[in-house]
C-alpha cells in the first residue's frame, strides 16, 4: 500500500506544472506500451507509475474541488479532464493491446487495471460535474467598483 504523504497541504499547489508533469507521465506509458519493453525490466515500474498516476490524480482533483477561489479554475478542470481521459484511454490500451507489457500478456493484471479505471471513469464524472455547475455561476469580482473607485482616487 503506497504511503501518502499530506504534509504539502498548507503549501502553494501549482496545479499547471504537476498537471503538465503527469501528462508527461501519461505519454511516456503510453510510448512504453507501444514499444517492445523487456517486461522483466519495465513492468514492475511501469505498474508503479501507474498507481501513482492514479493516486495523484485524486489528490489533484481533490485539492482543485477544495481550491474554490481559483481564478483559472474553469481551465484547470478542462486540462484535468484532459489528462483524465488520456490517463483512462492509457488503462485502456493496457487491457486490450498484445504488447510485451499488457493485461494480456500479465491477466494477474486485469482486474487492478479494471480497477483503476473505473478510479479514472468516476474522476473524469466529477470533474465534468464540477465543469457543469460551474458553467452557470458567475464569478464575483474582487475588488467592487467602490473599492476600484476608492482604491484609483489619488491616480
Amino acid at each position: 500500500m503506497p504511503i501518502i504523504i499530506k504534509s504539502y497541504m498548507n503549501k502553494h499547489i501549482n496545479f499547471e506544472d504537476n498537471i503538465f508533469i503527469l501528462n508527461v507521465k501519461v505519454r511516456m506509458i503510453h510510448d512504453l506500451l507501444l514499444l517492445e519493453t523487456d517486461p522483466e525490466l519495465f513492468l514492475k515500474k511501469t505498474i508503479e507509475d501507474i498507481d501513482f498516476l492514479d493516486d495523484t490524480l485524486g489528490l489533484l482533483l481533490d485539492d482543485l474541488i477544495e481550491n474554490t477561489h481559483l481564478i483559472e479554475r474553469n481551465e484547470l478542470f478542462d486540462n484535468l479532464s484532459h489528462l483524465e481521459r488520456q490517463f483512462s484511454d492509457v488503462l485502456t490500451f493496457f487491457l486490450t493491446s498484445s504488447g510485451n507489457i499488457s493485461a494480456v500478456r500479465f491477466p494477474a493484471l486485469r482486474e487492478k487495471a479494471v480497477f483503476l479505471r473505473t478510479h479514472s471513469l468516476t474522476r473524469k464524472k466529477t470533474i465534468d460535474n464540477m465543469r457543469n455547475q460551474m458553467a452557470g455561476v458567475i464569478l464575483e469580482p474582487l475588488v467592487s467598483s467602490t473599492e476600484l473607485s476608492e482604491l484609483l482616487k489619488d491616480y
